[in-house]
Parts: C-alpha cells; sequence; structure tokens
C-alpha cells in the first residue's frame, strides 16, 4: 500500500479502546539499575545494569535515552549517558553536571535541571554535541523530577511538590502553595495516554500520578524490586511537540497529543484557543524537512498574511472537522493506529479558520513514533 495511503487509513480508522500494556515504563535507579515498570501497577521487572548515580531519564526527538553518572566515588565525574532500552546498559557519552532530573527539550535536545545549592538552575542540552546552556534559576533548591506534559515544562520538588517552571527563563513557580506531596519524590514522567507520573526515591520509591489542576497525587503502587528509583520515561512511541502556536482568536491554538502511540492505541488531537464552530484541519506529514520543495519550517505570514504562523511539516494528508461550541474552543480529533502504522513515524499540525490575522491559525507540531 503507498505510504500516504497507509497513513490516511492509519489517521482515520477510529478503534473502541485502548489495550493496556504492562512494563510501559523504563526507569532508572541511583544504584545503577535499569528496570521496566507497569504503569498501571507498578510492578518492576528487572532489565540490566547502568552505571552508578543515574539521577533522571529523558528521550529526545530521535528516541534515544539519556541518564546520568553521578559521583559516588572520587574517581567518578558526572557524565551525560545513553541508555539502551533493550538491555539497560549505559554508556557515557558527553562529560556532565549534577544534574537533578532530566526531560525531552526543543527538538533533540534535553532540558535539566543543575543542582546549584541554595537555587537549582534550568539549562538546555544540545544530544547532538553534549553543549550545556544555562537558561536561569528556577528560585528553587529541591526540584528532582522533571517533564514536559502537554505542552508545560513541570518540576518535583522534594518540599514543595508540583511546579510550574518557565522554559525561556527558567523561573519556576508553586501553583499550589502549601500543599507539598509525598516525601523524596524524585522523577516526573508524562505518559503518552495523557497523565503525569511521579515517583521513586529511597524513602518511598512509590509510583504515583498526580492531577495538575490540583496537584494532588494518586498512589499507583510500591515499586518493589527497583531501590531509589531515579527517572522513568515513557517506553516504545513517543508523542514529541516542536515549534510554538500562532494565536487564535483567544490566544496561542498549542496542540497536544495524548493515547498510546503504538499498534493497537488511540490518539487524540487537540488544540486550544479557537473560535467556537470553526472550520478547521488535522494535517498529517512525512517530512520536516520539505513541502512542495519548500524549505520547513516554513513562515506563513508572507504567503498567508498571518502573524507568526509556521508549517512545520510537509502536508501529506488532511481531514476536515469543526472546533466544538465552547468559548475559548477545542478543535480535535481521535484516530486509532492500525497494522499499517506499525514503526511509522509521522508529524500532526493543525490549521483552523477564524478572525485573527490571514484569518487562519496554526498549532505547533507533534512528532509522533509508533511502536
Amino acid at each position: 500500500m503507498h505510504t500516504r495511503t497507509r497513513l490516511l487509513v492509519a489517521g482515520t480508522t477510529l478503534l473502541a479502546g485502548i489495550s493496556v500494556p504492562a512494563q510501559d515504563l523504563l526507569a532508572v535507579t541511583w544504584g545503577g539499575a535499569t528496570v521496566l515498570v507497569d504503569s498501571y501497577t507498578a510492578a518492576v521487572t528487572p532489565l540490566g545494569a547502568g552505571l552508578l548515580g543515574q539521577n533522571g531519564l529523558a528521550r529526545d526527538g530521535n528516541g534515544v535515552y539519556w541518564s546520568t553518572r553521578g559521583t559516588i566515588t572520587s574517581a567518578t565525574g558526572y557524565a551525560l549517558t545513553q541508555i539502551d532500552p533493550s538491555t539497560g546498559s549505559a554508556t557515557v557519552t558527553f562529560a556532565g553536571m549534577d544534574f537533578r532530573g532530566l526531560s525531552n527539550g526543543p527538538g533533540t535536545s534535553l532540558f535539566a535541571v543543575n543542582d546549584q545549592g541554595a537555587a537549582d538552575r534550568l539549562v538546555t542540552i544540545d544530544t547532538s554535541n553534549g553543549t550545556i546552556t544555562p537558561i536561569g534559576p528556577t528560585g528553587f533548591s529541591g526540584i528532582q523530577g522533571l517533564a514536559l506534559h502537554q505542552g508545560v515544562l513541570y518540576g518535583w520538588d522534594v518540599n514543595q511538590g508540583l511546579l510550574i517552571v518557565d522554559q525561556l527563563t527558567g523561573a519556576a513557580i508553586d501553583p499550589f502553595p502549601g500543599l507539598g506531596g509525598p516525601s523524596g519524590l524524585q522523577s516526573l514522567c508524562s505518559h503518552p495516554d495523557g497523565r503525569l507520573l511521579a515517583g521513586g526515591g529511597s524513602s518511598t520509591n512509590s509510583l504515583f500520578s498526580v492531577d495538575v489542576t490540583t496537584g494532588l497525587t494518586t498512589l499507583i503502587g510500591v515499586m518493589s524490586g527497583a531501590s531509589d528509583v531515579r527517572g522513568i520515561e515513557p517506553r516504545g512511541g513517543s508523542l514529541t511537540p516542536f515549534g510554538v502556536a500562532c494565536n487564535g482568536v483567544h490566544g496561542p491554538a498549542t496542540l497536544s497529543v495524548t493515547g498510546l502511540p503504538q499498534v493497537g492505541g488511540t490518539l487524540t488531537t487537540t488544540s486550544q484557543n479557537h473560535a467556537p464552530n470553526s472550520l478547521g484541519a488535522v494535517v498529517f506529514g512525512l517530512s520536516t524537512t520539505f513541502h512542495q520543495g519548500l524549505p520547513l519550517p516554513l513562515l506563513l505570514d508572507p504567503i498567508l498574511g498571518t502573524s507568526n504562523c509556521w508549517l512545520y511539516t510537509s502536508i501529506d494528508a488532511s481531514v476536515i472537522t469543526f472546533t466544538d461550541a465552547n468559548i475559548p474552543a477545542q478543535l480535535q480529533f481521535s484516530f486509532g493506529l492500525g497494522a499499517a502504522a506499525a514503526g511509522a513515524m509521522f508529524h500532526l499540525q493543525h490549521a483552523c479558520f477564524e478572525s485573527v490575522a490571514g484569518n487562519l491559525s496554526w498549532s505547533n507540531r507533534v512528532t509522533v513514533q509508533v511502536q
């Protein structure tokens, strides 16, 4: 079957439900173990041996898993490592620093929290060459977990609980002051099914789901068989945001994708801040390099009269739909991943006709890698 036809079939076949996977998380411990964790029960399965001082786990836009090596002995230096998701082994790749949390960032870069004593700072890491670029102080000193979840960078402070971290300045805020959370949690994880997970640490070593609207946690279970988990990340397929959205009538038309990016899963694409009952389109693309000979990303303003709108993917298929009747409205579309989508990588972007410059809003892009 032609690739574009396969993509269209994958993008329009709705499924009745989602199969729940076991061992859908990869996790690393401070002691150097790499394990598999079931995100629905917290059951642990040993995988392999990494390196001492693992203190975070993140997967970049190329699907590579990154962790750290810490200074447990005077002969050991800080390093950034790559984790083999099949064996659990760790390979020193770049020199590092005292990282206390890792998260995927723009493209193939990572966000990281660097321990600075009185105030942790946010940095980015270029995974192509190991360059570390400081962004700014967070204003907190106990951040151990970091996760980019539905476009928002969240941190977990061992004393304050859930934080929101500004991706441009590094400054963090506590949206639920005085709430705190379970003691000593060491990691955050954005699950493809839409949950934000927190867990690990030497005191509880349990797995929780976090309600980002209240900051409250719900216990999933104890990760028995893994001591002092410091980093958790989904296995299999991935959902990676890229770029920025331009404005709908009520603000940035930010796109998020939730669901399980695997054969038999269902994905839901949702963009925000639109006018109600407006015509929109879900764009499926296969390339982030060119669209009809034009290089990507492509600024659409000179062509369409829009305001700071970008095309981030080729337009190889599209589905026409409408925003809901709410104010502000959402543009939402769900589709199933059939067998033809196995191993595929494609890209999603939303466009919506509404009363803004050029009469069009465009979202950011989300890249889908199907397991």
